[in-house]
């Protein structure tokens, strides 16, 4: 009777910690992740740097921006 008084406390501790942070909206996840977004111009186009950090590490890339006005004059340079 113990072993099992202690196996549901050490799960009802689990469960109490696991949902202490409530859940993000999308307009949270959305404006999160627009805020590691840099918009900045090189050789006349446009690019997008994307960085997102955790904790030493990270992730980052740069794309070609698709509102580039390079892409409306019917092409790459």
């Amino acid at each position: 009777m113990k072993h099992l008084t202690t196996i549901l406390a050490a799960v009802l501790c689990a469960v109490c910690l696991s949902g202490c942070e409530g859940q993000k909206t999308q307009e949270q996840i959305d404006a999160e992740i627009a805020s590691g977004i840099t918009e900045f111009n090189y050789k006349w186009h446009k690019y997008l740097l994307y960085e997102r950090c955790y904790g030493k590490g990270g992730i980052g890339g740069i794309t070609h921006d698709p509102d580039c006005p390079c892409h409306k004059e019917g092409g790459e340079e």
